[in-house]
C-alpha cells in the first residue's frame, strides 16, 4: 500500500477562523492524528489544550504551534486516570477563559493475533485507554460545556467501527462502544447545545499503524490485507483525518450530532 498522499492543503486554504475566541482540548496530541488536530485547531482561532501522557511530545506539539503564531498550552494528562483528566480539563479552561471542543483521541492499538490468544492485562489497557478515556474526557468536559450553553465533542472510534480483517478484538470492540457512547451522549445532550460525534479513520500514516507492522509476524502480510481492503489504494495522511474532525467541531456542522463519520477511502462501501 503506498502511503502518498494527494492532500493538497492549498485546497482549503479560504477556509479560515472557523473555531476563532473558541478553547479546545486534544486528547492524545503529541503526535499522529491528534498533532494534526491540535495544530489545525489553532491555525483555525483555537486556544489549543494539548493533552498526552507524553509530556514532552505534548509540549513539541505546544510548541509548534505557538511558533506559527497559535496559542496552546501543554499538559501532562494520563486519560485513564480521572484526577488527572479533571486537572487537565481545569487547567485549560482556566488558561483559555473556557471550554468549548474536545477532541478524544487518546488510545492504543492492539498487536494483530488470534482473539484467543489476547491476555486479560492486554484487553483491559485497551479498554482503559480507548473507552474509558474516552468516557472522562466527555464526563469532565460536558459540565463546561452545559455552563457555557453548547459545544462540540468528536470522539476518535475507527473504521474498525463498522468493518474489519481480524485480529484486533480488543480494539476493535471499544472503537464499536466508542460509537454507541457517542450516540448516547449526543441525544442526553442536543437540548443544551452540545453536538457529540464520532470520526471512523480507516488506514493512517501514524506512528501507531507502524507499531502496529512493526510487531506483525508478517508484515508484509498485513500491509496487503490494508492495501486490499481500502479502495483508494493508499494511506491517509493524519492532517485529512483532522479537516473532517475540524468539520465535526465547527459550526460547519451545526445540524449534525450522533454520527459516525467515515474516513476510510472507501473501506466500508465494499
Amino acid at each position: 500500500m503506498s502511503s502518498a498522499s494527494r492532500f493538497d492543503p492549498a485546497a482549503l486554504a479560504g477556509v479560515r477562523d472557523v473555531l476563532r475566541n473558541k478553547v479546545a482540548v486534544v486528547t492524545g496530541a503529541a503526535q499522529g492524528i491528534g498533532r494534526a488536530t491540535a495544530i489545525l485547531f489553532a491555525r483555525q482561532g483555537a486556544f489549543v489544550g494539548v493533552l498526552d501522557i507524553d509530556e514532552e511530545g505534548a509540549r513539541r506539539t505546544a510548541t509548534e504551534i505557538t511558533s506559527e503564531g497559535g496559542t496552546a498550552i501543554a499538559v501532562a494528562c494520563d486519560v485513564r486516570v480521572e484526577s488527572q483528566v479533571a486537572d487537565a480539563f481545569r487547567q485549560v479552561a482556566e488558561a483559555g477563559g473556557s471550554l468549548d471542543v474536545l477532541f478524544n483521541n487518546a488510545g492504543i492499538e492492539q498487536p494483530v493475533m488470534p482473539s484467543h490468544e489476547v491476555s486479560e492485562e492486554l484487553f483491559d489497557r485497551v479498554i482503559d485507554i480507548n473507552l474509558k478515556g474516552t468516557f472522562l474526557g466527555c464526563k469532565h468536559a460536558i459540565p463546561y460545556m452545559l455552563k457555557k450553553g453548547g459545544g462540540a465533542i468528536v470522539n476518535n472510534s475507527s473504521v474498525s467501527a463498522y468493518a474489519n480483517v481480524g485480529g484486533n478484538i480488543s480494539y476493535a470492540s471499544t472503537k464499536g462502544a466508542v460509537l454507541s457512547l457517542t450516540r448516547v451522549l449526543a441525544i442526553e445532550h442536543a437540548r443544551a447545545g452540545i453536538r457529540v460525534n464520532s470520526v471512523h479513520p480507516g488506514v493512517i500514516d501514524t506512528a501507531m499503524n507502524e507499531r502496529n507492522l512493526a510487531l506483525a509476524e508478517n508484515p508484509e502480510e498485513i500491509r496487503e490485507r490494508w492495501a486490499d481492503a481500502t479502495p483508494m489504494g493508499r494511506m491517509a495522511d493524519p492532517f485529512e483525518v483532522a479537516w473532517s474532525v475540524l468539520f465535526l467541531a465547527s459550526p460547519m456542522s451545526s445540524f449534525t450530532t450522533g454520527t459516525g463519520l467515515l474516513v476510510d477511502g472507501g473501506r466500508v462501501a465494499t
